[in-house]
């Protein structure tokens, strides 16, 4: 008896943790970005720049954006326009996926 109570409440537990993880959700998108500013904390931890979609936003409504890789935010230019794709899960910070300057034989004039 008290074996079938001790996987009942691990059979239980395991249903609450995977509802809970399935709670989070992801979120994806891939668009133009113009980038107002960079930074970093003070101790170098973290690296972030703040950017608008220009088709969709203003200026005034740019968003932070974290870049995990130190080498690829010493190469965004601020007041430079990018093709990215950024991913955030649940209320997290966006995470820059990928970053591009986009291609000037398709960009219209």
């Amino acid at each position: 008896m008290k074996k079938a109570l001790l996987v009942m409440a691990f059979i239980m537990l395991m249903v609450t943790f995977i509802l809970s993880v399935q709670g989070e959700q992801i979120t994806s998108t891939a668009s133009t970005l113009v980038v107002n500013e960079k930074g970093h904390t003070n101790n170098y931890d973290e690296y972030w720049i703040k950017a608008y979609d220009p088709n969709n936003q203003t200026k005034d409504e740019a968003f932070k954006i974290i870049v995990e890789e130190e080498m690829i935010w010493e190469l965004i230019e601020e007041k430079k326009e990018y093709f990215s794709s950024c991913q955030k899960e649940g209320n997290q910070p966006w995470i820059l996926e990928q970053i591009e300057h986009p291609d000037p034989a398709t960009t219209a004039k």
